[in-house]
């Protein structure tokens, strides 16, 4: 079950920041005037962390968590996304966010849930190029 982290620092812009967190996944939601405009669900935490971002400008992007975990004579260096352009099933991952997505509360809850329902698989032929925020190493 997501659950609220109430203590965030919220930055100086226009958009006000909200973050749930489970064991499986993590949820960032940026509103403005108290409408969403933007969100963030990673999911797979326990094993290969992916995470599917939306925007009003970008529509949807689906990223690879590179950890930052390195060899083991090697300090950890700052987890990066890495654009993913694989197929994925979109409507077992909208289920189980609306399966944990209790604490949420309705209306964003029903947001994200319609946003993820909308596109039943992010396409191989998704142009990375044209959207990728990923730093290199």
């Amino acid at each position: 079950m997501l659950q609220e982290i109430t203590h965030l620092r919220q930055s100086k812009r226009s958009h006000v920041k909200r973050w749930f967190t489970s064991r499986d996944m993590d949820l960032f939601i940026w509103s403005r005037n108290k409408e969403p405009v933007r969100f963030q669900l990673a999911y797979d935490k326990r094993n290969r962390e992916k995470a599917i971002s939306w925007s009003f400008q970008l529509g949807f992007n689906h990223y690879l968590v590179d950890t930052g975990e390195t060899e083991l004579d090697h300090y950890k260096q700052t987890p990066i996304l890495i654009n993913l352009c694989d197929q994925h099933d979109m409507t077992k991952l909208a289920r189980e966010f609306l399966a944990a997505s209790e604490n949420v509360g309705f209306n964003l809850s029903d947001f994200i849930y319609a946003r993820l329902m909308a596109i039943t698989t992010i396409p191989a032929w998704h142009d990375a190029a044209r959207t990728d925020h990923s730093r290199k190493r």
